[in-house]
């Protein structure tokens, strides 16, 4: 891992010599060396990790290249979510677990980095709905231990949709993701909703008062949480509103 770490930060070193005629050529190639048929799949996480790397270190440069791999990268959301199935995309055992945790969170870390950069209209609609659904998925994603999916989710996934949110720059985007994260609040799983509700207090910190507009449809999923069974959910969701009046600059008890 160390040593993968160290070729990956060598290889970025060499991507700021090369042209852009040069560099694309040679990331397409090194994605169908970790995607093509009968390979390791321990190709895609050192692909995502050294996606990850150069999102960070090529900033908005990198929304150039990201299209290639954005379909991809939204499959292996998929299959590495076992909301959604088995999660055997790596195997079965604890090391698999793992190397479908690690995937998620490159993946995510390196589209939050290309959404947070994009200065280039690089989100468009096409490409914000190939991504939008399975980041949402992820918030219910349990896939290892309790600490592993909580941080998987609270910190990189959350801030992903919260920097996709940032990207979209569309009202009708906006409350496409912001609906679809709301639905996540009804899981019957407390900490899946409590995951959802920091998706929400995220959402809402991101667009400021241009959350206004999504407020009348957030308040009925807040009003039943308002109310849950779990007091840790009904506890950090007046701590979401509190933050949200913060956001749109409003009293939201008038709502309730």
């Amino acid at each position: 891992d160390v040593i993968e770490g160290r070729v990956i930060e060598a290889f970025v070193c060499l991507v700021f010599k090369l042209s852009e005629a040069q560099f694309k050529p040679m990331l397409l190639q090194i994605y169908n060396w970790a995607t093509g048929e009968d390979v390791s799949r321990d190709r895609v996480l050192v692909f995502y990790r050294l996606c990850d790397s150069l999102a960070e270190k090529l900033k908005n440069l990198f929304t150039l290249f990201a299209g290639h791999f954005i379909k991809h990268s939204a499959e292996m959301l998929d299959l590495n979510n076992n909301s959604k199935n088995k999660c055997k995309y790596f195997g079965k055992g604890k090391t698999a677990r793992h190397k479908s945790c690690r995937l998620v969170c490159y993946i995510a870390d390196c589209l939050q980095k290309t959404f947070s950069y994009d200065t280039e209209g690089f989100l468009s609609k096409d490409r914000f709905d190939i991504v939008m659904q399975p980041l949402v998925d992820q918030l219910e994603n349990q896939l290892g231990k309790d600490s592993v999916s909580e941080d998987r989710v609270i910190n990189h996934v959350v801030p992903c949709l919260a920097s996709l949110a940032g990207a979209a720059h569309d009202d009708s985007l906006w409350k496409d993701l912001n609906y679809q994260i709301l639905l996540k609040t009804r899981h019957e799983s407390p900490k899946v909703r409590i995951w959802a509700l920091s998706a929400v207090d995220a959402f809402h910190k991101q667009l400021g008062e241009d959350y206004t507009q999504l407020v009348p449809e957030t308040i009925p999923f807040m009003a039943e949480l308002m109310e849950d069974e779990s007091d840790d959910v009904e506890k950090y969701t007046q701590k979401v509103l509190a933050a949200m009046e913060v956001s749109v600059g409003e009293n939201l008890q008038e709502y309730f």
